[in-house]
């Protein structure tokens, strides 16, 4: 394709005004543009075109007056064009120019063709192109960047139509920049951004040279010394650190500066302080036109001078790596290594790669801790298995005890993300008899942590005295965190949840203190930390830590933990009613668990998912997924539990109860509670009780729910309290003791009240209404059916609004309309806020419900007020109630 392309009306406006010569008045033609525009090539074929009676006078910049006067003579045989390509160059000519145009004109017909660019004309020319008096005829044609179409035609068809237009747009649409991006289009990244480790890797090209022309042939040696060092050092290449890296005195690179800068090879940024090449591809073939090993140890030069000017780290790693292993030295590329395993993770690998090579080969232990960095920045990129093995090779060099525990507990926490590892585990307990005593509590602590989030409480047992010495010791603000949070745990499993919950708040507060730069560096914390925070039923905290490590894990690229963050998050959104959110959460969560084969975290999404989806489309659209869960967790006998749980609930919506009471007698089962989740065996209990009830067994469920409710006061968590007498009362019910029935169910409503349960809580309400219609208290029904409609208003769960779609209909309310609340004035926030205000729940309850501040609620609720005409709480309760039952569009059949 020729570069030539998109240019038809430019070359139209010349001929034009080479057709219209007349005698005694030269014409001439301006052909402007900034380099890359495509000056000298639109000169060239439009000489070509000419017709022959034109004479073509090439040789414009040596003019001599023997020559002008031989342009002047054969301007009265035929129409003459005189050619000054790159006139800002050829200031020697135009005062020859300006004679020939104005002093002494010919008397033929002549036209000059001027092509320079405008930043870097000399004033002479532009006084000749702008001042020359009526006696001239003047025509501007200006090159701009060529149309997107145009310019997108000039890259290789083989590329495809989206990476043509990204390339076009990183060559700012200027034919000279597409030629060199057509040649090499792997240049440029999808972002469209010149990597210029790319360039490096090339080797040398005479068309990315080429973009240099005989500018840098025209620069002495300092002026080319000065504009390699700009390309070395890119966007911080101010004056006083170019003179450092290119071992210059300052006035010298001041003055180099400004001759590059009237050479339009450098510009100064929008703050007119900073220079940068005038494009990403002049930096680039600078940067390939200076000496590899000059490179080097500019490189080194500057890291240098960067440390001295505490810039950002991850520039400083950029030109150790490009220094190489021939000029960098060990401590200082594993100390870079080391600072980004935190804000760069994949620079870091890089870097800690290199550190391995220039450790020293009789130093065991700085080539562990090499290693040891390396398997964190692999970890944190994503590639988990590979970063097991660095760990484990960092062990057989012999390191130092430190480094030695590091890469032990490093090891087990990778093995344990990808999935069981009972031989870990072991050698994580066998490093007792070897680590040295000072760091036996921080083996005791990360030892805990695996051991308690499985429920293995006797391994936990004899852990207990070094953790509590780890929390003394206060040194280290991370483990203790972590220990804390590792006995709040052990404490609610056993029971004693004031103890649990005085432990949350001192970790809780620990890592609320940590800044974002700092906890960045040990995310596992607040992952912990939320996920204890999620079994002591402490939600609205542990959905604050979580989304704030999420948010900190994107940003700081730990690929290593983002999967067990979001599976924590999905799972805490699914147990707060958040239901769309747990699923997309779950999806995203189960997605990025694969991409770093992190099974445990697939596994939790999976059954997180399976329960919002139950809750939010229904049994078919969540069996599917239940059953993948089931599978995934086969090998995890504490997840396998969960997932088996959720499963259970699945099979008895589907219609299946005699599949629902197997799975769930297999978790219930005498004994298996001391190993596994104790904080959901109540909840176990519980169901199955409730699917005893459904398969005619009342009196069986009936222990079964009593066994629940013990459970349930042993371990001390009230909502697992209002689970088992949820199930009670639907035993009692079933046993026709009404009165027991309606009792059990009230103080379940009382339980589950601000637990941040509301579908257990509609459920609680939909059983009261059963109870009070079996004591034929109708009035009083309806008020519960009612209260369950107004949660089920504000929650995204079909299977609940069907419930109370049922129930509205057993009791004749089937043909009322819903609540004003859910007009199509309201926003969904809005509705939210209005229904949880209208329960007489104060704003500041409203926010802790909703995760969102008072400010917010109030804003929300004004806007309640203004548009449903009323101005007190009493008056929007009064008229959501008065707005009477309805049956909301979309509902699903029941599920059980």
């Amino acid at each position: 394709m020729s570069m030539l392309v998109g240019r038809d009306e430019e070359f139209a406006a010349v001929r034009t005004g080479l057709a219209a010569l007349v005698p005694r008045q030269p014409t001439i033609v301006e052909i402007t543009g900034d380099p890359g525009a495509g000056k000298t090539a639109f000169l060239t074929h439009l000489l070509r075109q000419l017709p022959s009676v034109f004479h073509v006078d090439l040789a414009a910049h040596r003019w001599t007056p023997a020559a002008l006067a031989r342009l002047g003579r054969l301007s009265r045989v035929r129409p003459v064009v005189a050619v000054l390509d790159d006139a800002h160059r050829a200031e020697p000519a135009l005062a020859a120019l300006r004679h020939l145009l104005v002093d002494a004109p010919p008397p033929g017909r002549l036209a000059v063709l001027c092509a320079y660019r405008p930043r870097q004309a000399p004033r002479g020319l532009l006084r000749l192109v702008t001042g020359t008096g009526a006696g001239i005829r003047q025509l501007a044609v200006p090159l701009g960047a060529l149309p997107e179409a145009a310019a997108e035609a000039l890259l290789p068809r083989v590329l495809p139509a989206t990476r043509r237009a990204t390339l076009a747009a990183a060559g700012e649409r200027l034919p000279g920049l597409l030629a060199v991006l057509g040649a090499h289009p792997e240049l440029v990244d999808a972002d469209g951004i010149l990597v210029l480790e790319r360039v490096v890797e090339l080797g040398s090209s005479r068309c990315l040279a080429g973009l240099l022309g005989p500018e840098i042939d025209l620069a002495d040696e300092p002026t080319r010394r000065i504009l390699h060092t700009v390309a070395v050092l890119g966007e911080v290449a101010d004056p006083g650190l170019v003179a450092e890296v290119g071992q210059l005195r300052c006035t010298a690179t001041v003055e180099a500066l400004d001759q590059l800068v009237r050479m339009d090879l450098l510009r100064y940024a929008a703050d007119d302080i900073i220079l940068r090449p005038r494009h990403a591809l002049v930096r680039a073939a600078a940067y390939q036109d200076a000496p590899a090993g000059w490179r080097a140890g500019a490189h080194l030069r500057a890291d240098a001078a960067l440390r001295q000017r505490r810039a950002d780290p991850r520039t400083c790693g950029w030109h150790l790596l490009r220094a190489g292993a021939t000029a960098s030295r060990f401590a200082r590329v594993h100390e870079i290594a080391r600072e980004l395993v935190t804000l760069d993770p994949p620079l870091a690998a890089r870097l800690s790669r290199l550190a391995v090579t220039l450790a020293p080969p009789d130093d065991p232990v700085a080539l562990g801790d090499a290693l040891l960095t390396r398997a964190r920045a692999t970890a944190a990129s994503g590639d988990l298995t590979d970063a097991l093995g660095l760990a484990q090779a960092s062990l057989d060099t012999l390191p130092g005890p430190d480094t030695r525990l590091a890469a032990t507990v490093l090891r087990a926490e990778l093995a344990d993300r990808l999935g069981p590892n009972v031989p870990v585990r072991a050698r994580l307990a066998r490093e007792h008899t070897t680590t040295v005593r000072r760091l036996r509590p921080r083996l005791s602590v990360a030892q805990g942590r695996l051991a308690a989030r499985d429920g293995r409480w006797g391994e936990l047992g004899p852990l207990v005295t070094e953790i509590q010495a780890a929390i003394g010791a206060e040194t280290d603000p991370p483990l203790v965190a972590v220990a804390r949070t590792t006995l709040a745990a052990r404490a609610a499993a056993h029971g004693s949840t004031d103890i649990a919950a005085d432990e949350l708040r001192a970790a809780e507060a620990l890592v609320d203190a940590m800044s974002d730069r700092a906890l960045a560096g040990c995310l596992d914390v607040p992952e912990w930390l939320a996920w204890v925070q999620g079994v002591v039923l402490e939600k609205a905290d542990a959905l604050r830590h979580v989304t704030r490590a999420v948010a900190l894990a994107r940003e700081h690229g730990q690929a290593h933990v983002l999967p067990g963050l979001l599976a924590g998050q999905a799972r805490i959104a699914a147990g707060s009613g958040r239901l769309d959110e747990a699923i997309s959460v779950a999806i995203e969560a189960e997605r990025a668990g694969r991409s770093v084969g992190a099974r445990r975290a697939v596994t939790i999404a999976l059954t997180y998912r399976a329960m919002a989806l139950l809750w939010r489309a229904g049994p078919q659209a969540a069996a599917p997924v239940g059953e993948e869960a089931v599978q995934e967790a086969r090998h995890e006998p504490a997840l396998h539990d969960t997932a088996l749980a959720v499963l259970s609930h699945i099979r008895f919506a589907q219609g299946r109860h005699t599949e629902a009471r197997h799975l769930t007698g297999t978790l219930v089962q005498p004994g298996r509670g001391q190993l596994r989740r104790r904080d959901l065996q109540p909840k176990w209990l519980a169901g199955h009780a409730e699917f005893l009830v459904a398969g005619g067994l009342p009196d069986e469920a009936y222990a079964w729910s009593q066994r629940a409710e013990a459970a349930a006061a042993a371990l001390g968590l009230e909502i697992r309290r209002a689970e088992a007498r949820l199930a009670t009362a639907q035993v009692l019910l079933a046993r026709r003791d009404p009165v027991g029935a309606l009792a059990a169910a009230q103080e379940s409503i009382r339980l589950f009240t601000d637990r941040q349960a509301d579908l257990s809580l509609g459920e609680a309400h939909l059983m009261v209404a059963g109870c009070l219609d079996a004591l034929r208290e109708s009035g009083a029904a309806r008020n519960h059916i009612h209260l369950a409609r107004v949660i089920a208003e504000r929650t995204p769960s079909a299977w609940l609004r069907q419930q109370v779609v049922n129930a509205q209909r057993r009791h004749g309310a089937g043909q009322r309309r819903w609540a004003v609340v859910t007009g199509p004035d309201l926003t969904q926030a809005e509705r939210r806020v209005a229904a949880l205000v209208a329960e007489g729940l104060t704003n500041r309850a409203v926010a802790m419900r909703l995760y969102v501040t008072e400010r917010t609620v109030e804003a929300h609720l004004t806007r309640v007020y203004r548009k449903l005409g009323v101005s007190s709480r009493a008056a929007l309760a009064a008229l959501l109630r008065d707005g009477g039952g309805a049956v909301p569009p979309g509902g699903t059949p029941g599920t059980g």
